[in-house]
């Protein structure tokens, strides 16, 4: 599928939006991610970002925050303009809006992870439009908050739509509530521990809302979360010098002890698709033996996932020879 850019925005001074007329119908699930394959200077780039848009035309939005030395964030930021084109695989990924019913929810975000979480609100919003849902959203200061505009226009239409804005600093006239934590979730949402929580943020976000939901009786089978910025973590291996064999559609190849799988696979030149490359999408998941693994995370993937051998090739590393098939 081709994108072409019809529009672009600076939210932040970090974060820009861009809007594309694809060359089909776009055909995806609210929260999804796109799988994009950006060309900067001959080289060909794979990521993912996710759809801040609904589903069922041509048109998408992608809102995405530049990154230190992120080579794609970059180049979109600084180079990328309307008019350009980009090529994209299907839409995919797990945390969506199907993970839900038709419960009270709330909806949290932080920074950037808003993207998906927002995707999720629009659509719940047009399919229920009394909906009962809390979105509180998280930014350092007020001009780093995302989708301003759109939400407060939101829940000035939909009254069962509590929106609050949780920011850290700079509130000089005390607007916005402080930062997001235990006492604030519990003083706002008097009712969250019957609510299904959809999430999106940075990994210290998400570990910390986890704990206070813990704490306020939130049933853990009811919280959804997606987390990017994932920080993928080597293992230190015995006898890390060795190396071994992966057996991957009839070809043999080698991989050291302190490569990831996906190293190994690239290294080759094996048709593996890679686009966060830190343990967050799942696009690089691979099957092998899960006892002769090393992951430093799991990302997406499901306990059931991981007992029938599924990991993240970006996130792992083996201990032995081992047959992996990819995808």
């Amino acid at each position: 599928m081709q994108l072409t850019c019809t529009d672009i925005r600076k939210d932040t001074c970090d974060v820009t939006t861009y809007w594309f007329e694809a060359n089909s119908e776009m055909d995806f699930i609210p929260g999804q991610f796109l799988p994009l394959e950006v060309d900067i200077d001959g080289e060909t780039h794979q990521r993912c970002y996710s759809l801040a848009s609904l589903p069922g035309d041509k048109q998408c939005s992608l809102t995405i925050k530049r990154v230190a030395g992120g080579r794609v964030s970059n180049y979109l930021a600084d180079r990328f303009s309307v008019g350009d084109t980009l090529n994209s695989g299907l839409a995919a990924g797990d945390f969506n809006l199907n993970l839900v019913n038709q419960q009270p929810l709330l909806m949290l975000s932080a920074g950037c992870g808003i993207t998906p979480v927002y995707s999720m609100l629009l659509a719940r919003l047009a399919d229920e439009p009394l909906a009962d849902i809390v979105f509180i959203h998280s930014a350092s200061t007020p001009n780093d908050r995302i989708y301003v505009a759109e939400l407060e226009a939101l829940a000035a239409k939909h009254s069962n739509l509590q929106l609050i804005w949780s920011v850290s600093r700079d509130d000089e006239n005390n607007l916005y509530s402080g930062r997001l934590c235990q006492e604030l979730l519990q003083s706002q949402v008097s009712d969250v521990a019957s609510r299904s929580v959809l999430m999106c943020g940075p990994n210290a976000y998400m570990e910390s809302a986890k704990a206070w939901f813990d704490s306020l009786g939130v049933n853990p089978q009811r919280v959804f979360h997606e987390q990017f910025n994932a920080v993928i973590e080597k293992s230190a291996v015995a006898g890390g010098d060795s190396t071994h064999t992966l057996s991957v559609n009839g070809s043999e190849v080698s991989i050291a002890e302190d490569e990831t799988v996906l190293e190994a696979l690239e290294k080759e030149g094996l048709p593996i698709f890679a686009a966060c490359r830190a343990g967050v999408c799942g696009s690089c998941r691979c099957k092998g033996d899960k006892e002769k693994l090393l992951s430093s995370t799991t990302g997406p993937l499901s306990a059931d996932d991981i007992e029938q051998g599924y990991f993240l090739a970006c996130a792992s590393q083996v201990k032995d020879d081992m047959f992996v098939e990819i995808g």
